[in-house]
């Protein structure tokens, strides 16, 4: 298996705790740490008009990232591709994937949160539109060796050639969020790697796997447990107050996320039924962690991790948001070693 992180930095830490509640440069310091721990890789999340300082800039900080760093992968997730002009974009990718040497993992995705559609003045109907024309455009940008026209009733350039060239060809690879069995079909069909959510819990996972690896293989294509990355909170709580104590933060963002999501102040102008279903019966947000979190001391991590295992997930990105580097330690030494090289506890048992 691989582990990677999930998350970003926070630059005020407030009343509501999120993404770790560490600052940029502290950030930064957890990335490299979790480095030199074996974690995979890190994905950062952008978001905007939060009100609690959600990392917004990622591409960016990305680029910082990369020159602190010299092994673990980066990625984006992840960037909502409407509210950026293709080309640059595009260049700005191509920038980082070199910064990077070609570590980067281009997460895209079409955009959710209520709040941000309506503050950059966008229709929400508009999106999936603005998203596969853009994405074309970004490929293409990526492909063409000459300069090169387009003109469509969005978007007009004019004899342009992007650069700098990316280190990964033909581009860095695309990983796409995506939750319901259809848009999961159509990230198979369209060749990008998928992205699953955290707030799931565990079986529903397990089946939306099995539908992306269907897809590839209708496509006679062969399957790659790895193109599935899968975020899940990590709660590491070897007593039953730190289990509390982490099940308060982790509601707390929920609660924050969900809000932004639907409230209705911004439904009312933007409709959005992609929030509407990913967070439609969510329930307490307690019960979300028990049925889906990476949760408890070590032996119970261990069996969580082992029952993704099971259902089939190879790449787990943990999002820790009490940004504990004691915990991203305990984690990387007493439940990693288990999964990373053979074929986890049970297998091992056996042996």
């Amino acid at each position: 298996m691989r582990f990677g992180l999930f998350g970003g930095a926070q630059a005020v830490p407030g009343e509501v705790v999120t993404e770790a509640a560490l600052g940029y440069h502290e950030y930064g310091e957890y990335i490299k740490l979790a480095e030199k721990l074996g974690y995979s890789s890190a994905w950062l999340v952008e978001h905007h008009f939060t009100g609690f300082s959600q990392l917004s800039a990622t591409l960016s900080y990305l680029c910082y990232l990369a020159g602190i760093t010299s092994k673990i992968r980066l990625g984006s997730a992840v960037v909502v591709v409407p509210w950026f002009n293709p080309i640059m974009l595009a260049e700005q990718v191509a920038t980082l994937d070199q910064i990077s040497k070609g570590r980067y993992d281009f997460g895209i995705g079409r955009g959710y949160r209520a709040n941000e559609f309506v503050g950059f003045g966008i229709d929400i109907k508009d999106a999936e539109e603005i998203f596969q024309e853009s994405i074309s455009i970004i490929k293409r940008s990526y492909t063409e060796k000459e300069r090169w026209s387009y003109k469509s009733e969005r978007w007009e350039f004019n004899q342009v050639i992007v650069e700098p060239p990316t280190v990964q060809e033909p581009y860095p690879p695309m990983w796409v969020g995506a939750g319901s069995e259809g848009s999961i079909r159509k990230a198979a069909q369209n060749g990008y790697n998928l992205l699953l959510d955290q707030m799931s819990p565990f079986e529903a996972i397990g089946e939306r796997i099995g539908y992306y690896r269907d897809e590839i293989e209708k496509q006679g294509r062969e399957f790659d447990p790895y193109s599935v990355a899968v975020t899940r909170g990590l709660m590491v709580a070897n007593n039953d107050h730190k289990r509390k104590e982490a099940h308060i933060l982790r509601g707390k963002f929920i609660t924050e996320v969900q809000v932004l999501a639907t409230d209705k102040k911004f439904q009312a102008k933007s409709f959005n039924p992609v929030a509407d279903a990913r967070w439609k019966d969510r329930g307490d947000p307690d019960m979300v962690s028990e049925d889906g979190a990476i949760l408890g001391n070590s032996e119970e991590m261990g069996e969580r991790v082992q029952k993704l295992y099971d259902l089939g997930v190879r790449n787990i990105l943990a999002h820790d948001l009490s940004g504990s580097s004691e915990s991203l330690q305990q984690f990387a030494e007493e439940v990693m070693p288990h999964f990373i090289d053979k074929e986890g506890p049970v297998a091992q048992a056996a042996e």
